[in-house]
């Protein structure tokens, strides 16, 4: 651990500053002083304590403002170093940020592409040809694409506002929306995992013909029986609501305050 040394020798007047090893502000016999130790000597002799007193009182303002000075420049050299290490870390994260964002945008077309076979199958007029033309429709409630947020610039980003005693107000905002959306996203991605593995469950358990669809073989009227059902129709209904009522605008809402962070921390970067 660095510890600051502060050595004086009013004798000689020469004062150090230290920070672990490091020499930060050095006072040697300065030719200044040397008056003063010449007056110094003088007043004792003709015992002029008064201005001896106040001679010896300058000295030790003029070594106080030494340290100052040397504090003021140590602590200026540590906040330009904080904000440049800060600044590498925004950028690691923007990185990732943008690497989300393309991940969202794209899983937000593909759900916007499947939300057409949805509202199709949902409806009242939906029968067996519309399965026979798109028997893709049978996998609506089969599969799903979770995904994860990239976790390198946020880690950085907890690591430095753990060991900082400042507060930034844009890492608070980041960890924030970044930690938020983390639990809603992998919350939501649970219970649509949960659906689909319940809805394999229920055909593994309870229809034969399951092999069957999910080798592609259709000619099974059991299998066209059960999606055109009050239960299927139920099944589907479910699913829809957990990945267009729950994650479509959970993706939505943090394309727009990614966008907003994105900006602040362009503006920061380069600021």
């Amino acid at each position: 651990m660095l510890t600051n040394i502060f050595y004086c020798d009013l004798t000689n007047i020469y004062c150090v500053f230290l920070k672990g090893k490091k020499l930060i502000f050095n006072l040697s016999y300065i030719r200044i002083m040397k008056l003063f130790n010449a007056q110094r000597r003088n007043l004792m002799k003709g015992k002029g304590i008064r201005k001896y007193v106040l001679y010896a009182i300058g000295e030790i303002i003029l070594v106080v403002i030494g340290i100052l000075i040397a504090v003021s420049i140590n602590n200026a050299n540590e906040v330009r170093k904080t904000k440049n290490h800060l600044k590498n870390v925004l950028v690691t994260y923007q990185e990732d940020l943008k690497l989300d964002t393309l991940k969202v945008n794209n899983a937000l077309e593909l759900l916007n592409t499947r939300k057409l076979r949805f509202d199709q199958f949902l409806s009242d007029t939906v029968d067996i040809e519309m399965y026979k033309t798109y028997p893709r429709a049978m996998g609506l409630t089969l599969n799903y694409n979770p995904f994860e947020l990239q976790q390198k610039g946020i880690r950085l980003l907890e690591k430095f506002e753990s060991s900082t005693t400042e507060t930034d107000s844009l890492v608070i905002q980041i960890l924030a929306h970044h930690n938020a959306f983390d639990t809603l996203l992998k919350e939501t991605h649970e219970r649509i995992g949960d659906d689909v593995t319940d809805n394999m469950d229920y055909l593994k358990y309870n229809h034969a013909w399951i092999g069957d669809l999910l080798f592609g073989k259709l000619d099974n009227p059991e299998m066209y029986d059960y999606f055109l059902s009050d239960t299927y129709h139920a099944r589907l209904a479910i699913h829809y609501m957990l990945v267009y009522g729950n994650l479509k605008p959970l993706l939505e809402q943090h394309l727009t305050s990614s966008k907003d962070i994105l900006s602040k921390i362009e503006s920061r970067i380069n600021g």
